[in-house]
């Protein structure tokens, strides 16, 4: 972030010294002019106060000697020394010229000098870079014609007056050397002070831009847990925030993108785990009766479906971009779809010595989407199965609920879950987090899925433990629109010991 390539610091940095020059140089130029202007206020003044002393020296008893050493007094200040005549006629005082110099220092102004003497008082003026001052006098020095011979007084005719010229524009030349090199001095420091202070505040700029390049190259290495300090002025804290936002957003994309992955993985494990089964066992000749290879191979059949409909559930999320899968809730069977997924989970919680139990009423109706209700109980019997210990049995009970629906539960004998947690239950990962350590967890995510899913099909669902272990899941299906095939909703058994309404002992 320094000079190279024409970085933000070194176009401060110009662009302050830039101004710095161009605002000296303006005042430069005003300095310049006042130095000529202003002191022609008080030249006036000054030319009629010594106009007035010449004139009193020429009506004084020895009028000679004094004007001349008065002259060349004025005379060393850049003041000519003029004698009018009646009729305003200015003479020079060629006596009192020094030797070497011919020219007078300033020539008489172009100005009416008989209307000056006219007024009988000392008269002032400016013109052509002159400034003058007449002053009007009736008594005579010495004699009133002829030429004046060396070491004579000069004549001055009755009623005529004293002239003083200055030229204004030596004024400027003369203060111009004592001026400009302060004029420089300023403009050096006020350059050096106004680079100090653009490089001071560049700095403070583009410290935080320095830092959002490196997080922002950090988060380009795909470390999307970077975050910048938010500090420095408003648009530049601003900016942070907002990098801030989406590193965060980009996080939560990618945490989104890998639970996702995980889903996908989950939601696949189970139905091609079966198929792998029901293959191998038909492979290995381990199935050969003709009516168990059918079913066999109806159950492989059953669960490509699955598999062909999660797919494409997949695929829907990935082109909407949204977690929820798509439900088509009917009127249904809910004890077929029970005993389906028992009998699919009993055949892999065997390879963990678990049983896999069913306790099903008859006449079991419910409106849900069949193949969803499947996803869930799946979800449910492997985590019931691998939470148990080997030699004890999961629970798969339902029955008709009174007022129509019906109520369902798998029931394990596992450790349980603490009281404090089954808030928490169907949270994404928070079991998994909580418990990996202690016991054999899934992925986290089998849960959060169960819940989703009964959320769309109007399942109420709820996580129960015991004190001496164990866990429940409940269900409650809602009830069919048509009701049962007879046309009369049974009414099941109502007494707790018929569905567990807590976990196993």
């Amino acid at each position: 972030m320094g000079w190279a390539g024409g970085s933000l610091r070194g176009r401060l940095v110009l662009a302050f010294v830039a101004v710095a020059v161009l605002a000296a140089v303006l005042i430069g130029v005003i300095t310049l002019s006042l130095i000529r202007l202003l002191p022609e206020r008080g030249l006036e003044q000054q030319l009629a106060d010594q106009a007035q002393a010449v004139s009193d020296t020429v009506a004084g008893p020895r009028p000679a000697r004094q004007l001349c050493a008065l002259a060349r007094v004025l005379r060393r200040g850049e003041t000519e020394v003029y004698l009018l005549d009646a009729d305003a006629t200015p003479r020079r005082l060629p006596a009192c010229q020094a030797p070497n110099r011919r020219g007078p220092l300033a020539p008489a102004p172009d100005a009416d000098l008989s209307a000056a003497l006219a007024q009988g008082q000392v008269t002032t003026g400016t013109a052509d870079g002159l400034a003058w001052a007449v002053v009007p006098s009736d008594r005579p020095v010495r004699r009133s014609g002829g030429a004046v011979a060396p070491g004579a007084g000069p004549v001055l005719r009755s009623g005529g007056g004293v002239l003083l010229v200055h030229e204004v524009r030596r004024l400027g030349l003369s203060l111009l050397p004592v001026v400009a090199w302060r004029l420089l001095l300023a403009t050096a420091l006020a350059v050096a002070v106004a680079a100090l202070a653009a490089w001071l505040l560049a700095g403070r700029l583009t410290a935080p831009l320095g830092r959002l390049v490196t997080a922002a190259r950090r988060v380009g290495d795909g470390d999307l847990s970077t975050r910048v300090r938010v500090d420095g002025d408003g648009e530049v804290a601003e900016v942070a925030t907002a990098f801030n936002d989406m590193a965060a957003g980009l996080e939560r994309a990618q945490t989104e993108q890998r639970a996702f992955l995980a889903s996908v993985g989950h939601e696949l494990k189970t139905p091609l785990t079966t198929v792998q089964g029901y293959t191998e066992a038909l492979l290995d000749g381990t199935v050969d009766d003709p009516a168990d290879q059918r079913r066999s191979l109806l159950r492989v059949h059953a669960e490509t479906i699955r598999l062909a409909r999660l797919v494409q559930d997949l695929l829907d999320l990935a082109r909407l971009g949204r977690g929820q899968f798509a439900v088509s809730a009917v009127d249904a069977d809910a004890g077929a779809v029970l005993s389906e997924a028992a009998a699919a989970a009993a055949e892999r919680a065997a390879r963990r010595q678990v049983t896999v139990t069913t306790r099903l009423d008859a006449q079991l109706h419910a409106h849900v989407d069949p193949g969803r209700l499947r996803q869930v109980l799946d979800n449910l019997l492997d985590n019931a199965a691998r939470s148990s210990p080997s030699g004890r049995q999961v629970l798969v009970a339902a029955r008709p609920l009174p007022g129509g629906g019906v109520e369902a539960a798998v029931v394990d004998q596992g450790p349980g879950i603490a009281a404090e947690d089954l808030p928490h239950a169907f949270d994404r990962g928070y079991l998994w987090s909580r418990y990996r350590g202690t016991r054999e967890v899934g992925s986290g995510l089998g849960l959060a899925i169960v819940k989703a899913l009964c959320d769309a099909m109007g399942v109420a669902i709820q996580a129960e433990s015991g004190p001496g272990g164990g866990t429940a899941f409940r269900l409650t299906l809602p009830p069919s629109r048509s009701g049962p095939p007879n046309g009369r909703q049974r009414v099941g058994p109502t007494a707790p010991s018929e569905l567990p309404t807590r976990p196993l002992r």
